[in-house]
């Protein structure tokens, strides 16, 4: 498309209007003699398109046949430009020159994006990317997308699968990442049950292993609940892989404070912009440097010009700075309850979710900050798997043959 619009521009193009006389005999000849026109648009007894300069010419002797009156309404392209400012050459050259640079800047890459990632960070797949050879600047006629393809997916770990797709002067990488197989288990190793949390045992499920504790009794983290160590009847031991789900009943506490005087922040309705061009990685300001003073908040916006629907190849970044002042406010104790109460509830939410049994909460104010506590108890499975460590036999043997003599 930027191809045809700019061939257009360097032959020179113009807007037309017919109107008067047989409007479909003129439409019919100018297609019969292959004459080229787009953007045609008919209303109101008044047809209008655009065409080259001699298909023009060509038409203006078919409309006399037909009756119809044309007139020329805009005119573009370079023949054009170059008679409009043809004494005032350093704009023509300046313009020719843009357009030189504009054509040229296509042929590299500008703006990176990656699309499909959730557990890898896009920083490590665009310093692969960059280790590759694809960074802003790279000319795209050295990039191979197959060879990088299959590059990407060895070196990124977690890749499946990648794709490099390039438009204008924007590379788009398309992942998917692999999807990891759960965690497996040894089986055949043997281990206790160990409680994760101090609690009192409320449900106990043994699916493997021998029991050491009861419904009711007080557990403190990391002691045995269920044993991996198994004895016979003949009194010979036995290790297996214990394994239970212990339900039991946990108190926990939490704690916020909110301070009766807080800072506020107001806008004093002060606001400074900057520019930035931003080409070759080289960072340009569009701005007379000034001082900033006062305290403010940085907004900034990064965006790729277009022009004619293509991305420029150089990046324009806006920098609003919002001064603002600060003031000490006093809040009420309710209102600062209030904004307890709902940082509280929304930990409780994050931490232990439905798993709250009962909760108690207090409120009281010391030294100018209110204090809000709440005591919580809270259900939860608190077994956890520890290996029980055991002594290598064919290490034991291996270790024995090794001995030529004494003990």
């Amino acid at each position: 498309m930027f191809i045809i619009f700019f061939l257009r521009w360097l032959r020179g193009h113009i807007r037309f209007s017919a109107r008067s006389g047989s409007i479909e005999r003129f439409i019919n000849l100018c297609a019969y003699h292959h004459i080229p026109s787009w953007e045609c648009r008919r209303s109101d007894g008044t047809f209008s398109g655009c065409t080259t300069v001699s298909g023009y010419r060509r038409m203006h002797r078919l409309a006399r046949k037909a009756g119809v009156v044309t007139r020329v309404t805009e005119r573009y392209g370079l023949p054009f430009l170059i008679h409009r400012y043809r004494k005032r050459l350093g704009i023509l050259i300046g313009v020719l020159f843009f357009a030189l640079f504009l054509t040229v800047m296509q042929q590299f890459i500008w703006v990176i994006r990656v699309e499909g990632n959730e557990q890898i960070d896009s920083r490590i797949l665009t310093n692969a990317l960059a280790d590759l050879g694809v960074h802003r600047g790279s000319f795209k006629g050295r990039i191979d997308a197959g060879v990088l393809r299959e590059e990407l997916v060895i070196r990124v770990d977690g890749l499946a699968w990648a794709a490099l797709n390039i438009r204008g002067t924007t590379a788009t990488l398309l992942v998917r990442e692999r999807v990891r197989p759960p965690e497996k288990i040894d089986t055949d190793v043997p281990a206790n049950v160990v409680a994760a949390r101090d609690g009192q045992i409320k449900r106990l499920e043994v699916t493997d292993g021998r029991s050491l504790l009861r419904v009711g009794d007080t557990v403190r983290e990391g002691e045995i609940i269920v044993s991996g160590v198994n004895e016979d009847r003949w009194g010979m031991t036995h290790l297996v892989r214990a394994n239970a789900r212990v339900i039991a009943h946990i108190p926990e506490s939490l704690k916020i404070e909110v301070p009766l005087v807080q800072e506020e922040y107001v806008l004093t309705g002060e606001i400074k912009k900057r520019r930035y061009l931003e080409l070759f990685g080289v960072r340009l300001p569009l701005f007379l440097y000034r001082g900033l003073e006062g305290d403010y908040k940085l907004e900034r916006i990064t965006r790729s010009p277009k022009l004619f629907g293509l991305e420029l190849p150089f990046l324009i970044t806006r920098e609003n700075y919002l001064f603002y002042e600060t003031r000490l406010e006093e809040i009420s104790p309710e209102s600062a309850l209030r904004i307890a109460e709902r940082a509280l509830r929304r930990q409780e939410t994050e931490n232990w979710g439905d798993t709250i049994l009962s909760a108690d909460r207090s409120a009281e104010v010391v030294d100018g900050v209110l204090c809000l506590t709440g005591r919580y108890l809270i259900e939860q499975d608190i077994a956890r798997q520890v290996e029980i460590p055991v002594f290598d036999k064919q290490e034991q043997k291996k270790t024995s043959h090794k001995r030529e003599g004494g003990y």
